[in-house]
């Protein structure tokens, strides 16, 4: 009898110092914030590549604006992409649409369709991935910029009368 009691304190208390330790690893991955990991990941890969891989640019989210009418669903998104050229990277080379700073919002390959146009004197398109749509345009080779809608609520043309209206931020 004995034995069994001892037994069934010794099962509660690993079962709670596995919870503890659980709920720390947890706490400690929530606190970890994305610029300390990134920072981690880019020293791990100059480690592990060697010093001839460097870094070229780095593209990120820039500013999200919301328009919106109360209807969530209905809401434009309109997002400015930042990219950062570093050693190697050549700006001269986007000579069009940057749809690699794209894939940080959305998966530019894999969208059900994709149409070309200008917005005002800059190269732009018009993806789209069921409901969802992007409009997108290049304003320089450092600053891209995307109006993300659903496209079963608003009409194309609306959006694009938007976009043809934006002035370049500073």
């Amino acid at each position: 009898m004995k034995k069994k009691k001892l037994m069934i304190l010794f099962s509660i208390v690993a079962l709670i110092a596995v919870s503890i330790v659980v709920v720390l690893v947890n706490n400690k991955e929530k606190d970890t914030n994305f610029d300390e990991m990134a920072g981690r990941f880019e020293k791990a890969a100059e480690e592990v590549l060697g010093e001839d891989v460097k870094k070229v640019s780095k593209t990120e989210l820039a500013a999200t604006m919301t328009y919106g009418n109360g209807n969530e669903e209905s809401n434009i998104y309109y997002h400015i992409l930042k990219t950062t050229y570093y050693e190697g990277g050549d700006p001269s080379a986007i000579t069009g649409l940057h749809t690699e700073a794209f894939n940080v919002l959305f998966p530019v390959d894999s969208m059900d369709s994709f149409k070309e146009m200008m917005i005002q004197d800059w190269y732009g398109a018009l993806y789209k991935k069921s409901d969802k749509a992007y409009l997108c345009w290049t304003y320089d080779p450092e600053v891209s910029y995307v109006l993300e809608y659903n496209s079963t609520l608003i009409d194309d043309s609306e959006v694009i009368k938007m976009a043809e209206s934006a002035e370049p931020s500073e």
